[in-house]
């Protein structure tokens, strides 16, 4: 008799409740081992017991003995005097339940990932919305210690962690996006318009840098100049 043809939905089903899965923190091949050596246990341990109680009804046995042990040896009382231990699974769920269980972590991610970036955008706008307020010498201060810090990396910004006030942290988030921190630069991507005004932000700390950096290099060269001409009174 040839066998029923099952829909692509009933195989389906058949496969979702059936078939069973182990999660990737054991091996492909670490459930079947341990499943045959649970298996191999429970049977050897059933027959152990079998052959206590059937030993007393081998051959070799007195006919009084026989008797004797026929009235209490019953079907009924070998089943209660003999169980076998019920096999369970551990670390393995069927193919449905491991379905389930990914579209629910898919689902907390999703959710995990939107207030992440919510928490990370409202500390870029507030981040730059600091730095856009600097003016005057404040900003110039503010350029000077981002410059040292930046330069000296990670062992400077020891001294604004934790951060205190509003220009620490918006110097902790200028030193995450220079270093390329896919946190900070995404929350800058994903705001056209703050992205920009952080870029002008960063140009106007450059010139200011390159103004000052002119500004000594002509003190040097002056301070220079006047060695060269007393150097040369002496000698005159």
């Amino acid at each position: 008799m040839a066998k029923e043809r099952k829909s692509p939905q009933e195989k389906k089903k058949l496969e979702y409740t059936r078939d069973h899965f182990t999660f990737g923190w054991h091996s492909s091949r670490y459930f079947p081992q341990t499943w045959k050596r649970k298996k191999a246990r429970v049977n050897r341990n059933y027959r152990r017991k079998s052959e206590e109680i059937l030993a007393q009804a081998k051959p070799g046995t007195d006919s009084g003995d026989v008797e004797a042990i026929a009235d209490d040896l019953t079907a009924a009382r070998f089943q209660k005097s003999v169980s076998r231990k019920r096999l369970r699974k551990a670390g393995t769920v069927s193919v449905g339940e491991k379905v389930q269980r990914k579209l629910e972590r898919r689902q907390e991610a999703a959710g995990r990932h939107a207030r992440r970036d919510q928490r990370y955008d409202s500390t870029a706008v507030s981040a730059v919305k600091t730095l856009t307020s600097l003016a005057g010498e404040e900003l110039v201060e503010f350029v000077r210690r981002a410059d040292r810090m930046l330069n000296a990396k990670s062992a400077a910004l020891k001294g604004v962690l934790p951060c205190k006030d509003n220009l620490d942290r918006a110097l902790y988030f200028l030193y995450l996006a220079a270093a390329g921190s896919h946190l900070e630069v995404d929350a800058l991507r994903r705001n056209p318009d703050l992205d920009q005004a952080f870029r002008r932000w960063v140009a106007k700390a450059n010139r200011i840098l390159e103004t000052e950096d002119r500004a000594r290099e002509t003190k040097s060269q002056q301070k220079q100049a006047v060695r060269l001409k007393r150097k040369a009174a002496r000698k005159s």
